[in-house]
């Protein structure tokens, strides 16, 4: 059985995004470089799928099939599932790669289907609105939420109408050298 692991960058006020809207992510750029080990691990050593909202998916799409290196390769090389209710896909799906595809239909169904298969783990990276609705759904395992101390005051809030409450175990919790911390939370129903 495969889990559904949620990894993200926010602000210490929970931001995933800054208040210029997608992509507004220039307070994420000095911390970066501290947590590429951790999420190179998650990629390569845990990672099965991986899975998006359809903003993120068209951020992502657009930049890392012209990437090169073994982060790129990371992200380049999984199988795509993406989440979106405008039913669209770039084309082509995640460049010379193809190896993206749309998720339709009952997608509380699909998704309990591929937790249910055997393989390595899936990973939703940012896609906060996704994150949102499987916490939800009861279908996120665990969280990863890399801290950076900056507060933006307003953007895209990471955890919004998630419609339940959530109780979660501290797993782990890593200090960064730019003052940032990785915390890990068990999801616990």
């Amino acid at each position: 059985m495969r889990r559904i692991i949620a990894s993200v960058n926010v602000t210490l006020d929970g931001y995933m995004e800054g208040p210029g809207g997608e992509g507004d992510l220039g307070w994420l750029m000095p911390f970066v470089p501290d947590g590429i080990p951790d999420s190179a691990r998650l990629l390569g050593e845990e990672t099965g799928a991986i899975l998006l909202g359809r903003g993120t998916y068209h951020g992502f799409a657009e930049f890392w099939p012209t990437q090169e290196g073994e982060f790129a390769d990371l992200m380049n090389l999984p199988p795509k599932y993406v989440f979106s209710r405008a039913g669209e896909l770039a084309d082509p799906p995640w460049g010379s790669y193809g190896n993206a595809q749309l998720v339709q239909g009952d997608v509380e169904e699909r998704v309990r289907a591929m937790k249910a298969e055997d393989g390595k783990d899936m990973v939703i990276l940012a896609s906060g609105g996704l994150v949102s609705s499987f916490l939800g759904l009861g279908l996120v395992d665990e969280l990863r939420i890399a801290v950076c101390p900056v507060v933006l005051g307003a953007g895209k809030q990471y955890l919004r109408d998630v419609g339940r409450t959530v109780d979660l175990e501290l797993a782990g919790s890593k200090p960064y050298p730019k003052g940032g911390v990785l915390l890990t939370y068990h999801v616990n129903g």
